[in-house]
């Protein structure tokens, strides 16, 4: 695939320094890497910001010489996660029709750039797919032989989609609840897993700043699904309490594999099996369940 469809590189990063360093070392030692035009997004500093470490961010950026091409942009202002991954990508998409996105706690093993690519291009007119991700939410080695398969869930990790689904999607809080009042809607959101209709209510409510929520909702109305491989081929390193929105001893699914990679894609379709287990993965167990609302019951009481 020549440079210019390649697809660009977002980096999203803030002020976390050390984890950044990370993220580009693992991006420079994928195969290809120094082909891609990379885009830096570094968000302005809040009130309870580290200057320093923002200072710091801007000059690990400075020392990037590796790729094709490189393009940094400084907020001016903290615009918030959300705004800054909604901003970034339009603004890739003025240079490029597809984008890989990463923020600045992902690690990558050396397959990541290739599959990301090689799908972003093999499935580029599929209309049932939405969104390619690097991660996997679940072991389907006893579900599917497929080195690849589909999830309703998409994921914030690692992820990447074209300009033509992009800017099909909506973030007008006027129409996401008239979608939200659609009949059966919950139930349906929710087959992604039972946080999800509750994380799309935060979202509104100003709770949670995050994008990947909306983006989820945008390709369930479009009806498109996530590719996602079989064995994870990043992990987040940003569960340890320093990230804005991952808290440290967060659970997640990780089957991360050092060397796995997606040689070759095929048409790939839904299957309720894998669809029913991610559902399952996000299920809170009923004794977990139990004990929120006694606990909650015996609160309220004082």
């Amino acid at each position: 695939m020549k440079n210019k469809n390649l697809p660009g590189i977002a980096i999203f990063a803030y002020n976390r320094p050390n984890h950044l360093k990370r993220t580009i070392k693992n991006l420079i030692q994928n195969y290809n890497s120094a082909n891609y035009d990379i885009y830096f997004f570094c968000n302005g500093l809040n009130k309870d910001a580290n200057p320093k470490k923002h200072l710091e961010i801007q000059n690990i950026i400075k020392r990037i010489k590796h790729f094709n091409s490189k393009k940094v942009f400084l907020r001016t202002k903290n615009i918030g996660l959300a705004n800054n991954i909604l901003q970034g990508v339009s603004e890739v998409f003025k240079k490029k029709k597809s984008v890989i996105i990463i923020e600045d706690d992902i690690i990558t093993n050396k397959n990541y750039l290739n599959y990301m690519s090689g799908g972003l291009d093999f499935f580029k007119n599929d209309k049932l797919i939405g969104t390619i991700t690097g991660y996997s939410f679940t072991n389907i080695d006893k579900l599917s032989s497929k080195d690849i398969y589909l999830s309703q869930r998409h994921a914030s990790w690692g992820w990447g989609t074209w300009s033509h689904v992009w800017h099909k999607m909506r973030w007008d809080k006027k129409w996401i609840l008239s979608k939200m009042s659609n009949k059966n809607f919950k139930k349906n959101f929710n087959n992604s897993g039972k946080d999800m209709h509750t994380a799309l209510n935060k979202q509104l409510n100003g709770y949670n700043d995050a994008l990947d929520i909306l983006v989820n909702l945008n390709c369930f109305i479009m009806n498109r699904y996530s590719v996602c491989p079989k064995k994870s081929l990043l992990y987040n390193v940003g569960l340890d309490g320093s990230g804005t929105h991952c808290r440290k001893g967060d659970q997640i699914f990780n089957n991360f594999s050092k060397s796995f990679g997606v040689s070759a894609f095929q048409k790939i379709y839904v299957e309720k099996k894998i669809i029913r287990k991610i559902k399952e993965s996000f299920s809170t167990p009923i004794y977990i369940r139990i004990y929120n609302k006694l606990k909650k019951i015996f609160f309220n009481r004082n």
